[in-house]
């Protein structure tokens, strides 16, 4: 009677109700093939959320599966948004930016949706004057620059290829022959290759500036969602707060951790941008030097980037400098050199330190590594997240790190009892 019993079985389950579930699993794969339903994403979230949910306070395996499971349909989500999803979520970084003021204008008495209107008032108004002082400005002498490059390049082409260039490298004892070889084979089409790439990538940001003005939608729409988010966000953190203290009060010591990380790691790298372009184009300005505001303005946007921000800025300015101005290339040089060089080591060695203070000071080696890894695996974004990502890291690590140290102690003194009794 128990070896019928046995062979009733598959893997503990009863033969007459294992059948019906490979069969079922069967179709249902079928059907998700012969419909295209297998490359829905949502569909995938689905089947596995309906699968997995059941098992979750069963199995610790089965938890993490189901909160990957939910990542992943998240991450997707945002990533086939796109656009869709960016007003919200400058809006909320924006918000988040700012509740720490609106905090402070709520213990001067005023109300929260006052203070919000207020902020964004005023945030609006800065806007308006740099739109309509600074950007036209800005514009014209990135365009210039445009142009510059390209009557640089047309120049120095027609002249490789013209008598004078080679009667000049003869004199030097180079075959004619040889010269027009290497000039025709190997200088040229690497020149052209160059130039089209600096072209293209001129012509795309001007392109992605006129895109960026035209979006009349999102710039309606992020002031309205920003003042929604600020007037609402105690309530959001109230909600989140209650949540996790009964679900995982250890998560929430975690997330508020964080949150101060990038509050003020986020919020100082808006203000330094903004106080280093408008210093650096005021000191270009000052000496001179051609298209300060455009160069002020990526002085102060490659900022955030430890680093090869500054080596970036002095490149592009210094190359700026001998296309534009070549009778006075050297003094603008050196005046570059100095506005960068000073502007970096007061931002990064007098001011950033006693506003970030220990809480996101990485060490150096730790810093240029980090810089490295997520800018090959990321891009431009990688750069500006390295700092902060890596900064959270750490703080998990040194968690790890006084946990260990406290549990060696604790087993150290267990042992020590031990050999006293």
């Amino acid at each position: 009677m128990q070896q019928d019993t046995e062979q009733q079985t598959v893997f503990g389950i009863p033969m007459n109700v294992g059948l019906p579930i490979f069969f079922t699993a069967i179709t249902c794969m079928t059907l998700l093939v012969l419909t295209g339903l297998v490359s829905s994403p949502l569909i995938l979230f689905l089947i596995a959320f309906f699968i997995i949910y059941p098992y979750r306070q069963r199995s610790f395996f089965a938890k993490r599966l189901l909160q990957l499971n939910w990542g992943l349909f998240i991450l997707w989500m945002l990533m086939d948004l796109n656009s869709a999803v960016l007003p919200f979520v400058f809006s909320f970084i924006l918000a988040f930016l700012l509740d720490p003021i609106i905090n402070a204008m709520e213990r001067l008495k005023f109300k929260r949706w006052l203070a919000s209107m207020i902020m964004l008032g005023i945030i609006g108004g800065i806007l308006g004057t740099v739109a309509v002082f600074v950007f036209p400005s800005a514009y014209a002498q990135l365009d210039q620059v445009t142009k510059e490059v390209s009557r640089f390049v047309v120049q120095t082409t027609k002249y490789v290829e013209s008598r004078q260039f080679y009667s000049m490298l003869q004199s030097f004892g180079i075959p004619k022959e040889t010269v027009k070889q290497l000039v025709q084979e190997q200088l040229m089409p690497k020149a052209e290759t160059l130039f089209s790439s600096v072209m293209d990538a001129l012509f795309a940001l001007l392109t992605n500036i006129s895109l960026i003005a035209a979006q009349v939608l999102n710039l309606i729409l992020i002031p309205i969602i920003t003042f929604y988010f600020l007037k609402d966000l105690p309530a959001l953190k109230k909600f989140l707060k209650e949540i996790l203290e009964i679900k995982n009060p250890k998560a929430l010591s975690t997330l508020e951790r964080v949150s101060d990380i990038l509050k003020i790691y986020v919020g100082w790298q808006v203000i330094a941008v903004i106080w280093i372009g408008s210093a650096a184009s005021l000191l270009l300005s000052l000496f001179g030097i051609p298209y300060a505001i455009v160069l002020g303005v990526m002085f102060g946007l490659l900022n955030p980037i430890p680093f090869f921000g500054s080596i970036a800025s002095m490149i592009i300015g210094i190359i700026v400098a001998i296309f534009v101005d070549p009778e006075h290339a050297l003094n603008h040089v050196i005046a570059i050199s100095f506005i960068v060089n000073g502007l970096h080591f007061l931002n990064a060695y007098v001011i950033e330190p006693r506003v970030l203070g220990n809480r996101v000071g990485l060490h150096p080696v730790l810093l240029l590594a980090s810089i490295f890894i997520f800018g090959h695996f990321f891009g431009f974004i990688g750069l500006l997240i390295a700092v902060p990502t890596t900064a959270i890291l750490m703080m998990f690590f040194r968690e790890w790190e006084q946990t260990l140290h406290a549990s060696v102690i604790s087993d150290a003194t267990v042992q020590k009892d031990k050999h006293e009794e």
